[in-house]
């Protein structure tokens, strides 16, 4: 029941097609309440954790799950309120070295997020557990430009 309560989203900042030119890669995941009742999420502890992220290399297959923060526990139970119908963001870096980790050009990399977490809904003290995620496909510049020289070549 609470999968049906909240809808995730990703998306890379300023950079709307996840184009990698070499640099650290700032993501935002949003986290909207979908739901008819308002909804306690832990964003602070969310914040201070991070999501967590695995990189699969689109080429090899070959992925990687990426190291989340260290949170204090308390923060768990620190909830913020979701108003139906409204969202709230998590942001996070993709640093360019984990987009290098399976090859040094060419990067072609999916980024598997989620965001699991004890969630409080309206009339419930106990916290319930959510499980949710996005995916984002990050190309590098040079990929693009070697796929549309090879359109440009047939």
């Amino acid at each position: 029941m609470p999968n049906e309560i909240l809808s995730i989203s990703a998306h890379c900042i300023d950079n709307p097609a996840c184009i990698f030119t070499g640099s650290d890669m700032r993501i935002e995941v949003v986290i909207k309440n979908i739901g008819n009742g308002e909804v306690g999420y832990p964003l602070q502890y969310m914040q201070a954790r991070g999501p967590n992220m695995r990189l699969i290399d689109n080429v090899s297959e070959q992925s990687q799950v990426l190291k989340t923060g260290l949170a204090n526990h308390a923060l768990k139970r620190a909830f913020t309120t979701i108003a139906p119908g409204q969202s709230i963001a998590l942001q996070s870096i993709i640093k360019h070295t984990e987009l290098r980790m399976f090859r040094t050009e060419f990067v072609d990399v999916t980024a598997d997020i989620g965001v699991s977490a004890g969630i409080q809904t309206a009339g419930s003290e106990e916290a319930l557990p959510f499980k949710g995620g996005a995916r984002l496909k990050i190309i590098g510049r040079d990929t693009l430009e070697r796929e549309a020289q090879r359109r440009q070549d047939r």
